[in-house]
């Protein structure tokens, strides 16, 4: 490399601090801990750009992690979902530029067309290292620009939930007006959910253990909503609402505790779009259940950069924002942790740098 080609590189890097703070995993007994900690900046490839991170948010698989007895010590640093400003780009990157308010993808190599197991992977936060960190080397293919006005702290609610919401109301699943939607719960992937099937003109129905949290929802746009603690065969309440017709596509969040109850809500040739595993991923489907309506299960798993840019097009055009419940710094991360696991809050928590 001649010296003119190394004075562009220079020139960022003199701007730039040594060192910045990073949260690391660590084994702590039986279970995982986050730890602050300083560390020295990351290093770019060529095709590389690196991201000052202004806003994280967090998913219910940050808990899960944490408590798993299998965690993959190869992601040292978590998190999925980071919102922040480019401030160095690789010399063969063309379509970022330095400044450029972008977030990262879920998936690192899943850019656009069908999905394939390997894309695994290369996960951030879990299969790779995420982006809990003040810089984070990304490659250029797996940033997305921040559009719509977002501020970095909404903007870092997307990669995960709202993509994964997305694909399974509006993408991978065609919701059209008049269909009913059965959305489990309010938070950040129901919560996008809900927001995306009203913007479709659908009947959205949620269900909640709280009547102050289906009160918010109905401010959202939900057209009803079941208390499932109130009432625990949800199911019949679904079929009562719906006048005996059931729903088009329910939205399961949960997992293994539901999915009977999820199949026994389905209209006739109804979708039941498995996303989450609250309650765990080993739950069993009843084949006749889903015979007997002609109805299809389809396994949602978040989505590519393509499926992201078509989300924000559609978010655009109907002026949708991500709700965001609240904001801590990042030294406040166990607290933040620990109002993820309450489950007393809407959307999205997110962390700030």
């Amino acid at each position: 490399m001649s010296l003119y080609a190394l004075v562009p590189l220079l020139a960022q890097a003199s701007a730039l601090p040594a060192t910045a703070r990073k949260v690391v995993v660590e084994k702590a007994g039986e279970r995982y801990e986050w730890k602050l900690v300083q560390a020295p900046l990351p290093q770019i490839a060529d095709d590389q750009v690196l991201v000052r991170v202004l806003a994280i948010s967090l998913n219910r698989s940050e808990l899960s992690r944490l408590n798993s007895q299998s965690f993959d010590t190869a992601a040292t640093t978590p998190v999925s979902d980071a919102a922040g400003e480019v401030v160095a780009v690789g010399r063969s990157v063309k379509n970022v530029r330095k400044g450029a308010r972008v977030t990262n993808t879920f998936f690192r190599n899943w850019i656009e067309g069908p999905y394939r197991e390997q894309y695994l992977d290369a996960v951030y936060g879990w299969s790779i290292d995420g982006v809990a960190a003040e810089y984070i080397a990304l490659d250029a293919r797996a940033v997305v620009p921040i559009t719509n006005g977002f501020s970095y702290e909404e903007a870092s609610t997307l990669p995960t939930a709202a993509v994964t919401a997305w694909n399974g109301v509006m993408g991978r699943v065609i919701t059209r007006k008049g269909d009913v939607v059965l959305i489990q719960g309010t938070g950040g992937v129901a919560t996008f959910a809900l927001q995306f099937a009203v913007a479709a003109g659908a009947h959205p129905i949620v269900t909640s253990s709280s009547d102050e949290k289906l009160a918010h929802a109905a401010k959202l746009g939900a057209r009803d909503g079941i208390n499932y603690r109130t009432e625990p065969e949800w199911p019949k309440a679904v079929l009562r609402l719906t006048q005996g017709r059931g729903a088009d596509l329910v939205i399961d969040v949960v997992g293994k505790s539901t999915l009977q109850q999820s199949v026994a809500s389905l209209a006739d040739a109804g979708t039941l779009a498995i996303i989450g595993g609250i309650t765990g991923y080993d739950g069993s489907l009843s084949s006749w259940g889903l015979l007997k309506k002609s109805a299809t299960a389809r396994g949602i798993f978040v989505g590519s950069r393509a499926d992201y840019l078509r989300m924000n097009e559609f978010m655009g055009r109907h002026r949708l924002r991500p709700l965001v419940d609240r904001v801590y710094p990042i030294e406040q991360y166990a607290e933040a942790l620990q109002a993820m696991e309450s489950g007393e809050f809407m959307g999205k928590i997110v962390l700030t740098f």
